[in-house]
């Protein structure tokens, strides 16, 4: 018996650790097959298209922080903002075949991907795009796929793009797309296109999977102090702003320390010397 006891410590003190390839396995699996993940998407999504007529019919609505001071916003035609990749069609599949091969992201992967075409929409997201379509509401798309200009197309990415959308029935116009780098100044803070929208539309609503969507800077800015920026802006969440959950990437991943143990609390660390 004290055999077996010791043959039992042994074998669990020699089980691997999950890597951070395994974790990220795990991330890819809930977000590709978990109930809980499509049950978030369908709240989020019906919430916000519930709360569309009452932000039209405020004059003074505006989700951009751009657009607190901005005279005359009532007199701009509506439109919400919403992020493209993992808000209205799931990337998924690109990173689960990374996470098979052992790889990560990198741009051939990326373009391999894009060139592909099949991407598959992200569940729930048309009970929006439809609210939006019936009340009148420009959709207008963000997104941080960036452009490499040729001398035949100024953003490739993006006439590669609504080749995809299109295949799922989602017709855009190249001007309600906007891509990192089409602008000089339009680079990873999403605020530079935001302000560029905000002179064109009133914007009603924001919905993304990362908290730069929202929030200047905040692509920058270490974790507590993104944390005080969710609290400062508390009003914003549910009304004007709707997060999505993405634990794969995002700016988020960059804003934690390398060692992620250093990030992680035990309740010990927490209530030391209570």
């Amino acid at each position: 018996m004290r055999s077996l006891i010791f043959l039992i410590i042994a074998c669990v003190l020699t089980l691997p650790k999950l890597s951070y390839a395994d974790e990220r396995g795990y991330a890819i699996a809930w977000m590709q097959k978990s109930a809980e993940y499509k049950a978030v998407l369908s709240q989020t999504f019906k919430a916000a298209s519930s709360q569309l007529q009452e932000a039209i019919f405020d004059n003074q609505w505006t989700a951009a922080i751009e657009q607190f001071n901005q005279n005359g916003i009532a007199q701009l035609p509506n439109a919400i903002i919403l992020d493209l990749d993992d808000s209205l069609i799931s990337t998924m599949l690109y990173h689960g075949e990374l996470h098979q091969d052992g790889e990560a992201h990198n741009l051939k992967d990326w373009h391999k991907w894009v060139l592909n075409g099949k991407a598959p929409i992200v569940p729930y997201v048309k009970t929006l795009i439809e609210k939006a379509s019936s009340l009148g509401v420009t959709v207008l798309l963000i997104s941080d796929r960036i452009c490499y200009p040729t001398p035949r197309d100024p953003c490739p990415i993006k006439t590669q793009t609504l080749k995809m959308l299109k295949r799922l029935s989602l017709v855009f116009p190249k001007d309600h797309m906007f891509f990192r780098g089409e602008y000089s100044d339009w680079n990873a803070d999403q605020s530079t296109r935001r302000s560029f929208i905000a002179q064109r539309y009133r914007i009603l609503m924001i919905i993304g999977d990362d908290l730069n969507q929202m929030i200047p800077k905040s692509i920058v800015t270490p974790h507590l102090g993104r944390e005080k920026f969710v609290n400062q802006y508390n009003d914003m969440w549910g009304s004007r702003w709707f997060m999505l959950p993405n634990p794969v990437y995002g700016s988020w991943r960059d804003t934690l320390p390398k060692d992620i143990n250093k990030a992680i609390s035990g309740y010990h660390n927490v209530f030391k010397g209570f």
